[in-house]
């Protein structure tokens, strides 16, 4: 039977309005599906920038805070009991005391200053909530295992493990984080040397708040010599008690080789033995190795030979050293 003309232009124009519904909803479709991707390629990238500077910058970050306000309320319990740590396993106290809200007592003064608390889940928290005003979640679980050590003279490294998640807020997006290792450098400047506060004490003195500043020179000569005494500046020494040797028991009996000593100012610190006048040698009353360093104003001042060639001190043909 031929189909007459009605019927064929009729069955053209359905076929073409056919057409025209599948292309507008392929195109609908495949805007939609862009969207959607560009939508979660967006959401990744996001996540995983704030993941990047999290494990970076935010975590690390808590630790040398929490690690800071530990260490001068450390500092303060051995001002205040008169004694060096009880222990040489500093990185339990350490946990102890960042981990441990109620652990504060006495540390409370360090560990909750300007109203800000300063324990690492206090702070940890303080990097959800930023997360949260971003539209993130982050959460996080069991920080643990705090080690303090030192692998350079005027740093202490800080270590923790975490775990932690972040995702977006429905949850469809997410980056889990199990048992990260977390590190951090603590800065020693500004620490006060609890070394200096009870060695004064042990001899009779009242305690000399001095704190640890780095010696930088680029002559180490005597007039570097004469600025370190009087600043109480700090020099590197693979004889000398480190930092953190500094808050343990019988420190004065210590070596590292990341070690540090600052001198003794016999301006007004008497010395008629003749100890050699670096710190932890003076008061341990040593005076081996010991050569007189003629210094105008400071008197009876002795250092042992790795201060002398340090500072390029040498005979002054008068019965003492001298420097140029």
């Amino acid at each position: 039977m031929v189909m007459n003309r009605k019927s064929v232009v009729f069955t053209m124009i359905a076929t073409v309005l056919l057409s025209v519904v599948l292309l507008t909803f392929l195109v609908y479709t495949s805007n939609k599906t862009n969207v959607e991707i560009q939508k979660t390629n967006s959401e990744i990238q996001t996540l995983n920038s704030f993941a990047k500077t999290v494990n970076t910058k935010y975590l690390p970050a808590a630790a040398r805070l929490s690690a800071t306000q530990a260490t001068k309320a450390i500092i303060q319990h051995i001002e205040v009991t008169g004694n060096y740590l009880p222990s040489a396993y500093l990185s339990g106290i350490y946990e102890d005391i960042m981990l441990n809200e109620e652990q504060w007592g006495e540390h409370q003064t360090y560990m909750g200053e300007d109203g800000t608390n300063y324990t690492l889940h206090s702070l940890l928290n303080e990097i959800k909530g930023l997360g949260e005003l971003t539209g993130i979640n982050f959460t996080y679980s069991n920080p643990h295992a705090i080690s303090v050590s030192q692998d350079e003279p005027f740093t202490f490294k800080v270590t923790y493990y975490i775990d932690y998640n972040i995702s977006s807020n429905d949850y469809r997006t997410f980056f889990y984080y199990p048992n990260q290792k977390i590190i951090a450098k603590v800065p020693l400047h500004n620490f006060r040397d609890p070394l200096r506060i009870i060695e004064n004490q042990n001899i009779g003195l009242p305690p000399h708040n001095v704190s640890v500043r780095q010696a930088f020179h680029e002559v180490w000569d005597k007039s570097a010599l004469i600025y370190d005494i009087d600043a109480s500046a700090y020099v590197a020494s693979p004889n000398a008690p480190s930092f953190l040797d500094r808050l343990k028991p019988n420190p004065l009996l210590r070596t590292s080789e990341y070690g540090i000593y600052s001198f003794i100012n016999t301006q007004y610190y008497t010395n008629p033995q003749g100890y050699t006048t670096v710190d932890y040698i003076y008061f341990n009353e040593d005076s081996y190795d010991n050569t007189y360093v003629n210094l105008e104003g400071y008197p009876n001042f002795f250092l042992q030979q790795e201060q002398l060639t340090k500072y390029s001190i040498f005979d002054d043909g008068q019965g003492g050293l001298q420097g140029p």
